[in-house]
């Protein structure tokens, strides 16, 4: 995909020069409801239900939130420790409400296909940090205005007045001509993941000539999504390079309708992951390695196919596992009916998904990321997740943590207008689970016999190490990095107490793995907590201490919407304590979105 043309460009950076004027002029007047004041942002939002929910703290995470094209300076309290420096990348939804130019109102309904917003929170040597923000999607915003509708393929917006005519004229010409969708510009929504450094773009002269001119460290940036597409962003800046998809960097990709918003990464060999599904009759999972040249960034990389495993279960899966030996796709029940055409019917992905199904096992896929094969199968008893956190070889076993659901109803919580009612519905709540699959190897022998007769490997059955209460609940798991693919102690996330009206998570969690192997699930020493009144912690990033001698050494980065203010803050602690080290307030005006997922990048080692 080439990029941008010179007159997009400058069109971008006049749109960009607006909307930072609109957001300084906001900051400026003081005017807590900013998305009033920002046009780039959804141009009014006089009638969205989030104006009517002012006394509803937890109602600001779901409003407009207007850019910061050009970063801004905010006040620090506390000392931030002398080693901490790098930038903070932010990911997820900043803009729900629009007006079409002729004054109609358009309503994104879901809190996953919000337009998406990037933020960067940049922490320089002495402890100052500034903030800035940039609307990727602008194209699609001024697509769903001129339509006056939320138009294409979503994850969960619904038209009730589509007649069952259009429904047959929209899947009869997606099946015969495409769905419509141009990788250019930003006419789509990723707005989930980023991946520093990714491997699967070489750097020509131009590229390399940027990069030497760029402030950071890192070569690319790139964010993911569900679905089969990648966005390049600017590292210092956010603005938006290009789209594309995994068919970009081999052909026999482009087909491919999903792919995991997570990735899988090998911190050591730099080796990525992912998992490739194909719709149709028989489901088709290609489990794919990307590697740098070793010629170099100026090379084409390495792309393999490790394994192409069919399934009859089109199925959402927006994370899986690695190990050192093996890729694991963790096969959860939530499936696609008529074999994926339901979403070219419906027009999004959660009226296309079947009903859970109680008596429908779950597999474990294990493939063979050296030989490239598929090896092993285990099952277990139903469940949903968004989110592995870590899996590992121990012995002869594959040991991997999850954030389970009970079903993938937990999608349907999470509509905008519920999240934003006082008295809306409190979204399902996942539990850490550890699955164990044991004696690989012993399977992987007996599936050799399958397949030399071309069948898939027998199923053995997963067992359940053990899983934590709903009262110690558990999403948006992170962990110490040095520990990713190892047997590890600590585990960081957000969790709802219960003990607040907040639908969603009002407090951090730290969980001490190896004291529920000791003293159970139900020790009180196992869990600690940060938590503060009308406040909503988003994902905690873990920065590891340099010279750190223990696992728990380090920091935890969150960005947190303040509801007293109707602002946020950039929240800083200590990870083994959990207390408070410093925070970075953002300025009057500026809400902070609830948001999906971050990564940290050292500007030292990067």
């Amino acid at each position: 995909m080439a990029p941008n043309s010179k007159a997009a460009k400058a069109k971008a950076a006049a749109k960009a020069n607006k909307a930072s004027a609109n957001a300084n002029k906001t900051s400026a007047n003081n005017n807590k409801n900013s998305t009033n004041g920002n046009k780039n942002s959804g141009n009014g939002n006089k009638n969205s239900a989030a104006n009517s929910n002012k006394a509803w703290p937890i109602a600001a995470g779901y409003e407009n939130c207007p850019e910061v094209v050009e970063p801004v300076t905010l006040k620090v309290k506390g000392a931030i420790p002398s080693w901490l420096e790098g930038s903070l990348y932010r990911s997820g939804p900043g803009n729900y409400d629009l007006k079409s130019d002729a004054g109609k109102d358009v309503h994104i309904q879901h809190w996953f296909d919000g337009l998406a917003q990037l933020h960067k929170y940049e922490i320089h040597k002495g402890g100052r940090v500034t903030y800035r923000s940039r609307n990727t999607s602008d194209d699609l915003r001024e697509r769903y205005k001129t339509a006056e509708n939320v138009t294409g393929v979503t994850f969960c917006q619904r038209d009730p007045c589509k007649t069952i005519f259009q429904k047959f004229f929209t899947t009869f010409k997606a099946a015969t001509m495409g769905t419509g969708e141009k990788m250019e510009g930003t006419n789509v929504n990723v707005n989930v993941m980023f991946t520093p450094n990714f491997p699967g773009l070489r750097q020509g002269a131009d590229e390399k000539k940027k990069v030497s001119e760029r402030k950071s460290p890192l070569r690319n940036l790139i964010t993911t999504t569900d679905g089969n597409a990648l966005q390049e962003l600017d590292p210092d800046t956010l603005e938006p390079i290009r789209i594309f998809n995994y068919g970009y960097l081999d052909d026999s990709l482009g087909s491919s309708n999903l792919a995991p918003a997570h990735p899988c990464i090998d911190p050591e060999t730099n080796e990525y992951f992912t998992s490739l599904l194909t719709f149709g009759p028989t489901a088709l999972y290609k489990i794919v390695r990307i590697r740098g040249s070793h010629k170099g960034h100026h090379a084409e990389p390495d792309i393999d196919v490790l394994a192409e495993i069919k399934s009859p279960r089109p199925t959402y899966m927006h994370s899986f596992a690695l190990t050192k030996r093996y890729v694991v796709v963790c096969h959860w029940q939530c499936d696609f009916k008529a074999w994926g055409l339901s979403v070219l019917w419906y027009g999004n992905a959660w009226e296309s998904f079947a009903a859970h199904n109680p008596n429908l096992k779950c597999q474990f896929y294990v493939v063979d990321r050296h030989r490239g094969r598929h090896v092993a199968t285990f099952e277990a008893d139903p469940y949903y997740a968004f989110h592995t956190i870590n899996a590992w070889d121990e012995d002869d076993d594959v040991v991997i943590d999850i954030a389970a659901y009970k079903d993938h109803t937990v999608i349907g919580d999470y509509f905008v207008d519920n999240l934003r009612d006082p008295k809306g519905k409190p979204p399902q709540q996942a539990v850490l689970r550890r699955y164990r699959l044991r004696e690989v190897s012993r399977h992987a022998k007996v599936s050799k016999t399958n397949r030399e007769k071309g069948q898939p490997p027998t199923p053995a059955p997963a067992a359940v190490d053990f899983e934590l209460d709903e009262a110690n609940n558990f999403e948006l798991p992170t962990m110490n990095p040095t520990r990713y693919l190892r047997p590890y102690r600590y585990t960081y996330g957000v969790n709802r107490s219960g003990k607040t009206p907040s639908l969603i998570y009002d407090r951090l969690i730290r969980v001490d793995l190896d004291q529920i192997k000791r003293a159970g699930k139900n020790s009180q020493a196992a869990y600690k907590y940060w938590m503060e009144d009308q406040c909503t912690p988003s994902e905690p990033v873990f920065v590891p201490a340099p010279d750190a001698t223990d696992e728990g050494q380090g920091v935890l980065l969150s960005i947190v919407l303040n509801g007293r203010t109707r602002t946020g803050f950039l929240l800083i602690l200590d990870a083994m304590t959990m207390n408070e080290i410093a925070r970075a307030d953002m300025q009057d005006g500026h809400i902070s979105p609830h948001n999906f997922h971050g990564v940290f990048v050292n500007s030292l080692t990067a």
